[in-house]
This record gives C-alpha cells, sequence and structure tokens, in this order.
C-alpha cells in the first residue's frame, strides 16, 4: 500500500520523499526519534508542498490531490489492489521490487485514468476547455483523456460545444 501512495504521489505532481513508512517498536525510543528527527529535517529542507524540485505548483497538487482521493474510492483502482494482493499471496513474492513493478504496472494506471477523470471534472467546474487545455492542465497525453471525456460525455456529464467542453448542468 505505501508504495502505491507512493507512485501515486508521484502521479500528482508532489515528491515521493514526502511519503516515509518506517517500522520502529515500542522498545526502540533512540530509534523512533531518530527517524522522526530525520524526517522532519527533509521535509524542512523540501519547503512547503509545491515548493520542491520537480514538484507541481500548489494549486495543481491540490486540485489532483483532490481528485486522487475520488480516484482512489474508485471501483477499478480497489479491484486491481486485490488482484495485486492475491496474485503476490500466490506467487509468495513480496519483494520490494515485484511490488512496485506491480503497482506500476495495475494500480497506477488504474488510479490515473480516475484521477484524471476526477480531476477534468473538477476543471470543468470552473470554466469550459478544448481538448489542448485539458491536456495541459492535466499534465496528460490526448489518448489519455479521449475515452474518459468520451464516457462522461455519454453519461451527460459533460457536453461540447464549438469544441470546448463544458459540465452539462
Amino acid at each position: 500500500m505505501a508504495e502505491t501512495c507512493r507512485q501515486f504521489l508521484a502521479d500528482c505532481g508532489v515528491s515521493q520523499d514526502r511519503l516515509v513508512l518506517e517500522w520502529a517498536s515500542a522498545a526502540e525510543a533512540p530509534r523512533f526519534v531518530e527517524l522522526i528527527t530525520g524526517y522532519v529535517n527533509t521535509i524542512k529542507e523540501k519547503g512547503e508542498i509545491g515548493s520542491a524540485d520537480g514538484e507541481a505548483d500548489y494549486e495543481t497538487i491540490k486540485r489532483r490531490l483532490t481528485a486522487a482521493v475520488k480516484a482512489a474510492e474508485a471501483r477499478k483502482p480497489r479491484t486491481a489492489l486485490g488482484t495485486l494482493a492475491k496474485r503476490l499471496h500466490k506467487d509468495g513474492d513480496y519483494s520490494k521490487e515485484t511490488i512496485a513493478k506491480g503497482v506500476a504496472s495495475k494500480i497506477l494506471p488504474a488510479l490515473r485514468a480516475e484521477r484524471l477523470k476526477e480531476e477534468m471534472l473538477l476543471l470543468l467546474r470552473d470554466s469550459s476547455m478544448d481538448l489542448d487545455g485539458l491536456c495541459k492542465a492535466l499534465s496528460a497525453e490526448k489518448k489519455e483523456i479521449e475515452r474518459p471525456l468520451a464516457q462522461l460525455i455519454k453519461k451527460g456529464i459533460v457536453k461540447e460545444i464549438n469544441g470546448a467542453y463544458q459540465l452539462a448542468s
């Protein structure tokens, strides 16, 4: 799960270093202090969210994380996670490399597709946009958004007027 979060944060424009998962037992107080101190120092060095090298700007990250929360609740990503968990259990291979590969090939594409759809709705709530504008705002290729956009149009949630897309209601 941590690897899924780490990769999904990166997809949302957040530095992966902002998420750390370490284990320390109750008997390891000095280790716990060391872990927390190291993490706090890392975050201080990076600065506010959206200010670290390679991160998207704050407003973009805020919009993407809002969409990401909805994406995480969708059926397809949850099904992909369950399928990967079953495969890992069946193979008995829980190595970091195998988990990272499974997340990148199965879970992240499902989460990204859902996030792009939800983020598209957030963008269109504020104003109408053409396909190129959506691609730029979403940092996505046309092929990534054409299908979910067509689905939203078919469901009557989005409509196209003179090459610009807007919410139907």
